[in-house]
């Protein structure tokens, strides 16, 4: 049988408050919102340009080794690649083993990034004139930490 937890309304207002979850996301989305504003001229989303900013770093990157950079699902990793290949933006070959795959900027992604990088200075140089230079540092700061606790708590729980 089942037992049935009682929903008491002064808890779960505590959920919206403090709940790490929740407020990550909602930041999560109204950050976003902001970059995809920002790119819209140049025709990338949020995601997009951060895996060109990925792939640009180095010559060519695994999907195994960006998925992992950049803590995605290699699913969800593999639609964005597919979107990005379609759109000229990226190359992706075979690797060393015919299941790896090599993924590398094209010339046209080169261009999209040096465009969509202005943009990206400028809101960054926003958010953090509205936030507080200070406070705008120590927030990323802080998100590199509580993404390098989460893995580790991920870790933790897969023996």
């Amino acid at each position: 049988m089942k037992q049935v937890v009682s929903l008491m309304p002064e808890e779960l207002a505590v959920v919206g408050s403090c709940c790490a979850a929740f407020n990550v996301r909602k930041a999560s989305r109204v950050i976003t919102r902001l970059y995809a504003e920002a790119f819209a001229p140049v025709g990338v989303e949020p995601t997009q340009f951060m895996l060109l900013a990925a792939c640009a770093r180095q010559r060519t990157v695994t999907m195994g080794a960006l998925a992992e950079r950049m803590a995605m699902d290699p699913s969800a990793l593999a639609r964005n690649i597919a979107v990005l290949e379609r759109r000229g933006l990226v190359k992706v070959a075979l690797g060393v083993d015919r299941r790896v795959r090599d993924i590398s900027i094209s010339a046209r992604g080169k261009q999209i990034l040096s465009r969509a990088l202005p943009r990206w200075r400028a809101m960054q140089a926003k958010l953090a004139v509205q936030f507080g230079e200070d406070n705008f540092q120590a927030t990323v700061d802080l998100m590199k930490k509580m993404t390098q606790a989460g893995e580790a708590l991920l870790i933790d729980s897969n023996p």
